[in-house]
Order: structure tokens, then sequence, then C-alpha cells
């Protein structure tokens, strides 16, 4: 397995990935694969894409940096590994990948919300990652 940057014509094969993960519990995303293409397609542009590849993609990692008061920081946007690759260090590599991306970026803090319920939160913890106690999520929507 290897982590590269993702081609544009990896989006197609990144959304199926995305589609299928994200509709299972507890995430239970209810949207088609045009609206995740869409978004794949703005990150593209606007962001950074990684996948962790064999010979087929095996997970996805879609990040932000922003420029925050206390410096530079990278918001996750998605990551997803498919589920027959779960527990096989595909996350963990990724994850990796990303610290080491942003210690020689001068980069000092990654953040991301997950689920409240997400299985994931026990994998983020045992990588020394922590619930942010300061800060909550909110939302509004729109009609």
């Amino acid at each position: 397995m290897k982590i590269r940057k993702a081609r544009k014509k990896d989006l197609k094969e990144i959304g199926n990935l995305m589609l299928e993960e994200f509709s299972k519990p507890p995430f239970d995303e209810k949207v088609k694969i045009n609206s995740i293409l869409k978004s794949l397609d703005f990150y593209f542009k606007n962001a950074k894409i990684y996948v962790a590849v064999d010979k087929n993609i095996l997970g996805v990692l879609v990040f932000q940096i922003e420029q925050w008061w206390e410096g530079k920081v990278v918001i996750i946007q998605d990551l997803a590994i498919m589920e027959k690759f779960h527990n096989k260090n595909i996350g963990k590599s990724l994850m990796v990948f990303l610290e080491d991306y942003s210690k020689k970026n001068s980069i000092k803090k990654i953040y991301f919300e997950t689920h409240k319920k997400s299985p994931a939160i026990k994998f983020y913890e045992k990588l020394g990652y922590k619930i942010n106690k300061k800060r909550i999520s909110m939302e509004k929507r729109l009609k």
C-alpha cells in the first residue's frame, strides 16, 4: 500500500467509496453520488485529497489548511476506509502521513469533527487525539 495525492480521474472511485462508507450507521448519509462528486471536485481544486492505494483505492483523506489566529491548522473534512480494510492500519497510515505533512509545513494543530457515535473515536484516541471540551458543533438548516 502507498499513499499518494489523488488524481482527477480518481474522484469517481473515491466518491463511490465515500458513498458506500458514509451511508452506513452511525452516519446514515442519504446523498446521491453527484453531490459527493461535486464536493470532491471542490476539494480537489481548493483543498488536498490523498488516497491509500494498492491496486485500487482503499481509503481517502480530504483536508484543508486554514489560517486561524493561533496559526495554520489542518481541518480534516473526510477520512474514509473501505470497511473490509478496517483494522489493517490504512487509517493509521493516512493519519501519520497527515501528521508528518503538517509538521513539515509548520502546522501545529489538526482539527476535525465526527459523529458522536462513530466507532472511529476509539481509533482517534489511540492515535493521541482528544475530544475538545471547549468547542461544540452548531448548525442551522436554511430553507
